[in-house]
């Protein structure tokens, strides 16, 4: 069994996302900043979009053995095995631990949207890690049910989303009965 879920900021607050531009630079108009300072503004609006733009999405998924997490444009991830994770347990969060990735007490949450999360604890016992999700009650029975041990552990061929690659191996590409020049 495999669980997959993509969770989004509510689109009627996305779109205040281009909101941004205008309690940044208006302000610098209105009490006449120098050149300078809107023009070094102006260049590091796009940059703080971008940063705002990665923490919308989050992509939660449990297969081959894994949970992933991971954000909108692939980073930063999260790979977690399931044999690492002694306990699991749906909690909330409140608004004041905000969006992104976020130090909780006794550990860390990642979350774009909600309150309710699922929060993991790890075999060394010392942290805790929390997966904000709008479908907690899914994946907590999703990381009950999910088999503790992969069927590969070679995580060069994976995929982000911890699925197997389409890409061959070495081996595959040498003739049947050829060696390899170390041996």
């Amino acid at each position: 069994m495999s669980y997959r879920y993509v969770n989004r900021v509510p689109r009627q607050w996305a779109v205040l996302y281009p909101a941004v531009l205008l309690f940044w630079i208006v302000p610098l108009v209105a009490f006449d900043a120098t050149a300078e300072v809107v023009l070094w503004n102006i260049s590091a609006l796009p940059v703080a979009l971008v940063a705002i733009r990665a923490f919308m999405t989050l992509t939660i998924s449990v297969a081959d053995g894994e949970i992933v997490t991971v954000f909108h444009w692939g980073w930063p991830r999260r790979r977690i095995a399931l044999a690492e994770v002694t306990s699991q347990r749906v909690t909330t969060h409140g608004a004041r631990y905000g969006w992104g990735i976020r130090f909780v007490p006794g550990g860390t949450l990642w979350r774009v949207w909600g309150r309710g999360s699922v929060e993991l604890t790890l075999a060394d016992k010392e942290r805790t890690f929390s997966i904000g999700t709008a479908d907690p009650e899914g994946l907590l029975a999703a990381i009950a049910t999910a088999p503790r041990s992969s069927t590969s552990t070679n995580r060069s061929t994976r995929s982000p989303i911890g699925r197997k690659s389409r890409r061959p191996s070495t081996s595959a590409l040498r003739p049947e009965g050829a060696r390899r020049n170390d041996q």
